[in-house]
């Protein structure tokens, strides 16, 4: 119980600079989101890699919405129609894909 509550004590000092500053940019971004995921790990559920992902985008979900949002915009820069929603379902898919294998590496946990 004291992991969890120091993992979201951490996760809130990570995040509160995130809502104080809007145009943060994008590696700065990455570097939070990973620091929450790193800082959330420890207390992330052990009961499998489906969980333990649930539980750390939920806690960091503020970081990862502003990294997807970067991705996304600079994927689909310069198109439109369905090759841009293509390239922003895409970015989607790749940082999902990203938290996954970070949580995985975090956690010790597979598939």
């Amino acid at each position: 119980m004291k992991r969890l509550a120091f993992a979201c004590a951490l996760a809130t000092l990570i995040a509160a600079p995130a809502f104080a500053q809007k145009d943060l940019a994008p590696d700065l971004a990455e570097s939070r989101l990973n620091g929450c995921l790193l800082a959330g790990s420890s207390a992330a559920p052990r009961s499998g890699l489906r969980d333990a992902v649930v539980s750390l985008r939920a806690l960091c979900a503020p970081q990862i919405k502003r990294v997807s949002a970067d991705r996304v915009a600079a994927a689909a820069h310069g198109l439109s129609g369905a090759s841009r929603k293509e390239a922003e379902s895409q970015a989607i898919r790749k940082l999902n894909d990203e938290i996954a294998l970070v949580i995985a590496k975090y956690t010790g946990l597979t598939l």
